[in-house]
């Protein structure tokens, strides 16, 4: 006997699937009253059928002063919109300024936009950024179609049920199924 891979045909897009990306980024931002600032952090998102996403931002800040870099903020932000376009909402602790903070930011392509409001002493400070995350990556795509033999005379048999003396490579078959020649 002679195994040979299956071919599939009619391939169709039959929907999406969620698509789950986590992603490192850094940027700069100018904080008004403040100057500039290191940013980094990671971004766990979900993308649905409808490119709507929801998730979550983790992000460390270090403002530049005249003679060093230094750790200031830690926030975190819950996040959600349209792969194009998301707002967050959140908060976190300024170590320099010894307090709790509220934040709020939209996101487009590289661009970030947002403010703080450190509960301590209520010190509002917005700020405006880029930054290397771009867009939300697209739902996956479901794709169907019908495994065959094409023209040969083999029959499409599942992997599991070929016989013990007969060895079906991985280059010989397609999800679980291969195509038997002869006798």
């Amino acid at each position: 006997m002679y195994c040979f891979v299956p071919t599939v045909t009619g391939t169709t897009t039959t929907g999406s699937r969620d698509r789950d990306t986590t992603q490192a980024f850094a940027g700069i931002n100018w904080a008004f009253g403040g100057g500039p600032e290191l940013v980094v952090g990671v971004r766990a998102l979900r993308t649905n059928a409808s490119h709507k996403v929801a998730g979550a931002r983790l992000e460390a800040t270090f403002p530049f002063s005249s003679s060093k870099i230094a750790f200031d903020k830690l926030r975190l932000r819950l996040v959600g919109g349209h792969r194009s376009g998301m707002y967050e909402l959140g908060g976190g602790y300024t170590f320099d300024s010894k307090g709790f903070v509220l934040s709020s930011a939209l996101q487009a392509d590289h661009i970030h936009v947002g403010t703080d409001l450190t509960l301590s002493g209520y010190q509002w400070q917005p700020f405006v950024g880029v930054n290397s995350l771009g867009r939300a990556k697209a739902p996956k795509q479901r794709r169907d179609g019908t495994l065959s033999c094409g023209d040969e005379q083999g029959s499409l048999t599942a992997v599991a049920d070929v016989t013990s003396d007969v060895s079906v490579q991985a280059h010989q078959q397609f999800n679980g199924y291969t195509c038997l020649l002869g006798t």
